[in-house]
């Protein structure tokens, strides 16, 4: 299937306020956001091309924003951007069936859009764990990656490491300017609801971030009876590095709530 892009379209004044929008030939219908991740600090809609191609390739319409990045802006900048996205989208795009899609960050953003909205929400490694997992690690020393080029590796070769500690500890600092007070807001569990809109989660086992946050999301959702499925892959392979093991759940879910319903 082809699709037309149209590149940096502004939905804010901000300078990095602008997103691509992928329209598919053959349109199914619905229309999804698609969030790059990046730890709130690096990341940008080019690197996520590839993603938002796929889904368009399935006849959704896609739109890819840049959001602004901590230390320059930090928390709630990022969700604030990603949120006037998804309006733009929403007064854009020729359909009502919307939904989102994220990775790591992204993937976090995606539930923040999601929860805000009421819409199907996608998200692989998405950051849910912060205040229970700070507790627990109190020793770990915050430390930034030094090592990776950011800029020129492919997002599904970043993090591919496993566990990484200090450098998870670091990037949730650099988000919030070092309030741990903050954290309660970044997370999602003040701000579900049964209306929530559904949520399909994916996280591997021995990554870099905690599979804790999607057990804990799972809990929250039986208790509202609000309705959530995740997948724990095995391995310690992070976000598009299990691209292969969460693309058909993915596409299944969006698939069932976009395109066989309405949200």
């Amino acid at each position: 299937m082809t699709f037309k892009v149209t590149k940096d379209i502004a939905y804010g004044d901000a300078p990095l306020q602008k997103l691509d929008f992928y329209e598919p030939d053959k349109p199914n219908g619905a229309a999804i956001l698609d969030i790059h991740g990046g730890g709130w600090f690096r990341g940008e809609k080019n690197k996520e091309g590839s993603m938002a191609e796929r889904f368009a390739a399935l006849g959704y319409a896609v739109a890819v924003p840049n959001y602004r990045l901590a230390p320059e802006a930090f928390f709630p900048a990022a969700r604030d951007d990603v949120l006037a996205a998804f309006s733009w989208l929403r007064d854009h795009a020729e359909t009502k069936k919307l939904g989102v899609f994220g990775s790591s960050a992204g993937g976090s953003l995606s539930v923040d859009v999601g929860l805000a909205e009421g819409v199907p929400m996608v998200s692989w490694s998405g950051i849910f764990d912060i205040q229970q997992w700070f507790a627990a690690h109190p020793n770990v020393v915050a430390q930034p990656d030094t090592k990776t080029d950011f800029v020129n590796t492919a997002s599904a070769k970043i993090d591919q490491g496993g566990r990484n500690d200090p450098f998870y500890k670091w990037f949730i600092l650099n988000y919030v300017d070092a309030d741990e007070t903050k954290f309660p807001q970044v997370e999602p569990f003040e701000r579900l609801t049964a209306q929530a809109g559904p949520m399909y989660l994916a996280n591997s086992q021995e990554e870099i971030i905690p599979v804790s946050g999607i057990y804990q999301l799972g809990q929250a959702a039986a208790t509202l009876g609000w309705a959530l499925s995740f997948e724990v892959i095995p391995g310690g392979q992070h976000a598009e590095g299990y691209l292969a093991e969460a693309w058909p759940e993915t596409v299944a879910f969006l698939a069932q709530h976009l395109l066989k319903g309405s949200n």
